[in-house]
């Protein structure tokens, strides 16, 4: 007698999507020679065989035709709404299925079981495996296949479904509120310059495939994104908007730089359309009165003066080769911080003529004024105070002379009074600048006393049409810009918030404290 012959039969489907069809087949073994024909009861009828039914399911199952899979079932209402789910939720995953070689069912057997090797084979090319069992079932003359979920998959339970997705590479620039942050937010030269920095930061979209259910999502296989990284710029939305409406608002070329004190996150950098060829980080500027914070210091510091020094605030005065004049003011004598809140050139004038010539220059980087730092995100130059004697000391103690200070330079000046401590700028946390040229912070002493002055300034001095909004403290400055014009500055502090205003061309102050006004208000 002759061995028979075992053939394995492929039968071809595919599970798709509506734009994708995946290959997909069955294979089933058959200890006949020939199986092109079912056998036949006495009437001459086919007769429909457990495998010939479970075979039919699979390849249904594989193609696009879940309804008629389901029809193969003994519950073909929650068969095909679960077909349809993993169908949903495998996407594009092509889906193969193998019927394992069976011996046949006796004649008088109502119930058979088939094991089937599952192969899904996904967008990332990844392959999922599996074997799942099918029970098949005679319900009278017809076999029927059992419905349960884990014909799909053998952890599949009523209402869950297979589910493959992408596991999003979540790096991203956001904003200081959490939000990603998008051009037209900050400047876009700044913008740009961040960009362009970072890169892109998104990085490479991993994958998942696993069984949705009511209970949340279980991962059976993937792959983690890769490379993303989240950096957040310390910009801050609000303050930014306020600080670009405020110099907008201006005809004049017109910046605003805005710092928190306690870290040295720079919260906003605003210029107008007016201030062309240049920016508020690396802008250099001479930066007049505003410039007395600094002398102011370096003269207690030698112990010149102090808060409450008795000093000389003529009108006019000759310092050296100098003549040297106030804004039509005058007294013969007045504290010092009275003489620091009005402004008084004179009184500065002849501080500055008696400190060494390294005094203005150190005490200036001291409050970050001609320091140097390489920021992440950002080119700045904080400014000049060069080493001087004579008569330039006397124009450099009031800011003019050859300082120069950009208002981001300003606004350090301004974080350092308020922190005590040497400022650290930053625009991209977890990325501080390197410093280059940095010095201590200003002496302890002479912060306190600056406070005050700058309190009284807006209180009773230069800076009084500003005494409503509650606990600003600063400077005003005017300085000479050469051709009869004049720039106008404002460098303060509100709480946690300093920050400079300059005004380009204003032939005064006033100008600077309107858009104080305007950008603290906001």
């Amino acid at each position: 007698m002759e061995p028979k012959t075992r053939r394995w039969i492929l039968i071809g489907g595919a599970l798709a999507t509506a734009t994708t069809i995946g290959v997909a087949g069955a294979l089933l073994w058959s200890p006949d020679p020939v199986i092109s024909e079912k056998p036949k009861n006495q009437a001459n009828q086919s007769v429909e065989r457990p495998a010939d039914v479970a075979l039919s399911f699979v390849n249904k199952l594989s193609s696009s035709d879940a309804a008629a899979a389901a029809q193969l079932t003994d519950a073909p209402d929650a068969a095909a709404k679960a077909i349809a789910a993993t169908r949903t939720g495998m996407a594009a995953s092509a889906y193969q299925a193998r019927l394992a070689a069976t011996t046949p069912p006796a004649p008088d057997a109502t119930t058979t079981d088939l094991t089937a090797s599952v192969t899904w084979t996904m967008p990332s090319s990844a392959v999922l495996k599996y074997d799942v069992k099918l029970t098949v079932q005679k319900s009278g003359e017809a076999w029927k296949v059992h419905w349960t979920p884990t014909l799909l998959h053998p952890q599949l339970t009523e209402g869950s479904s297979l589910v493959y997705r992408a596991a999003l590479a979540d790096g991203a620039l956001l904003g200081r509120d959490g939000k990603p942050l998008v051009k037209g937010t900050i400047p876009d030269g700044l913008y740009n310059t961040i960009t362009g920095q970072t890169g892109d930061l998104k990085g490479t979209d991993g994958w998942e495939v696993g069984i949705s259910s009511t209970a949340g999502f279980t991962k059976l296989d993937g792959k983690a994104p890769e490379g993303g990284q989240k950096i957040t710029v310390t910009i801050d939305p609000a303050r930014q908007a306020a600080a670009q409406a405020a110099v907008d608002a201006l005809p004049q070329g017109a910046a605003i730089v805005a710092i928190e004190p306690s870290t040295s996150e720079i919260l906003a950098v605003a210029q107008n359309k007016t201030l062309s060829g240049t920016n508020p980080f690396v802008g250099r500027y001479a930066p007049g009165s505003t410039m007395k914070i600094v002398t102011a210091a370096a003269a207690m510091n030698a112990g010149l003066v102090q808060a409450n020094t008795a000093v000389p605030c003529p009108a006019t005065a000759t310092i050296g080769t100098r003549r040297i004049s106030n804004a039509g003011f005058g007294h013969d004598s007045l504290p010092f911080h009275t003489a620091f809140a009005l402004s008084c050139n004179t009184t500065m004038g002849e501080l500055g003529a008696k400190l060494p010539p390294n005094a203005l220059p150190d005490m200036a980087k001291r409050f970050g004024l001609g320091a140097d730092w390489t920021i992440t995100g950002a080119d700045t130059n904080t400014g000049k105070v060069p080493p001087a004697s004579g008569d330039q000391q006397v124009e450099n103690s009031f800011g003019q002379g050859n300082v120069v200070a950009s208002p981001f330079g300003m606004a350090l000046v301004a974080a350092t009074v308020v922190s005590g401590k040497t400022p650290t700028p930053t625009l991209m946390r977890g990325k501080p600048p390197t410093p280059n040229d940095v010095a201590a912070a200003p002496p302890a002493a002479t912060l306190q006393p600056l406070r005050n002055m700058m309190r009284e300034v807006v209180t009773t001095g230069t800076a009084k049409q500003l005494s409503g909004i509650p606990g600003l403290a600063g400077k005003t400055g005017t300085a000479e810009a050469g051709g009869g014009t004049a720039h106008g500055w404002f460098v303060g502090y509100q709480g946690n918030m300093a920050f400079a205003v300059f005004v380009e061309n204003a032939g005064s102050s006033q100008s600077a404290l309107t858009a104080t006004a305007a950008f603290l208000k906001r």
